[in-house]
């Protein structure tokens, strides 16, 4: 099995057997499901089937029944801080009891003694931040799925766009526009020294205001095309960790009604082109094709989120450096209530 295996287009049933345990992730077989009616109502060239139907399916490193996937979203190139996790989440799928269980995990999440559980893979790799989501949630992780942002944008208009439902409203007065960073905003050089010797950090950045753009929603629904979702699921300085999470969930909800929807096989195409681009994983072909057919429909499959909050779990600090962290409210590094929490919910 090749680690952080870069997907090649013409693998289109991997392409869009991940996309549906990423995108929509809480319904991943459905999807599938879905998709083979799809396929069956619709002449497709033979060079991607043939891809799918001659690979045989392999074990799943599965407890009883019960697979984890570990959902990663990163902003790549592009982007401050583009290797750090901006999402994380963990996919609990039980095949006795259908039922599947989301377990979004913050980025500020303080682990190791010496940082946050967004800089592991960075750091260390998949594998290193697969084995950390352990230490936090008690889940042994059987497989990761990384989706890199930077393609987000094409990906979400090669789909016609997504309808969400905004949980809750926000505005964002700093959110950076992309090729602005450096930007003196007229100020002098002497101007410039001046804000370097009364602030840091971001408290410096907010003082070049030509470097960001505002944007803002309300509650309800809202239609966005790959440059709207790709804010909207990024956007740092309106709200929580937590929110931005709900944001995220929001457009994974309306990814899978516009995937579910789709009717044209050109759209799919594109879709999983761009897909090819966006994503690394440990999943072999063998495998998804394997899940796909131990969970068959699953329409009855009923879900649930779990949110590792500060109205929960978790308290509020800062490093040794300054920086804002999260930490379990029964001491630093002492995940047994979390993992007990997961335990019972799941």
């Amino acid at each position: 099995m090749r680690d952080n295996s870069k997907l090649t287009k013409k693998n289109i049933f991997i392409g869009i057997a991940l996309f549906l345990v990423f995108a929509a992730g809480f319904a991943v077989t459905y999807f599938s499901f879905k998709f083979s009616k799809i396929f069956e109502k619709h002449e497709v060239s033979s060079a991607p089937s043939n891809v799918y139907i001659n690979v045989s399916p392999e074990p799943v490193d599965s407890k009883e029944g019960v697979f984890n996937v570990l959902l990663l979203g990163y902003g790549g190139s592009g982007h401050s801080g583009g290797g750090l996790t901006d999402s994380i989440i963990v996919l609990h799928i039980d095949t006795n009891s259908k039922k599947y269980t989301l377990i979004s995990i913050p980025r500020d999440l303080w682990i190791n003694g010496n940082r946050k559980i967004n800089a592991e893979a960075s750091v260390n790799g998949y594998p290193s931040t697969s084995a950390a989501v352990k230490s936090v949630t008690g889940l042994p992780v059987d497989n990761y799925v990384a989706v890199n942002f930077s393609n987000y944008s094409k990906m979400i208009d090669n789909l016609g766009g997504v309808d969400v439902q905004v949980p809750t409203a926000f505005t964002d007065s700093f959110y950076p526009v992309p090729g602005l960073e450096n930007e003196t905003c007229g100020f002098t050089g002497d101007e410039i020294n001046g804000f370097k010797a009364k602030y840091s950090g971001f408290e410096l950045e907010k003082q070049f205001t030509c470097r960001y753009e505002t944007i803002s929603y309300k509650v309800g629904p809202a239609t966005l095309d790959g440059t709207a979702a790709l804010k909207f699921v990024r956007s740092r300085h309106a709200d929580s960790d937590f929110a931005r999470s709900a944001r995220q969930f929001a457009v994974l909800a309306g990814v899978k009604n516009k995937l579910l929807s789709l009717k044209s096989l050109n759209k799919l195409d594109s879709t999983i082109g761009t897909l090819s681009e966006m994503v690394k994983t440990d999943l072999t072909l063998g495998k998804i094709k394997t899940l796909i057919e131990i969970f068959g429909d699953t329409s009855a499959y009923t879900g649930t989120e779990i949110h590792l909050t500060t109205e929960n779990l978790l308290n509020e600090g800062k490093s040794a450096e300054g920086a804002y962290i999260l930490y379990p409210k029964a001491g630093n590094l002492n995940f047994t209530e979390i993992k007990n929490f997961i335990s019972q919910n799941i």
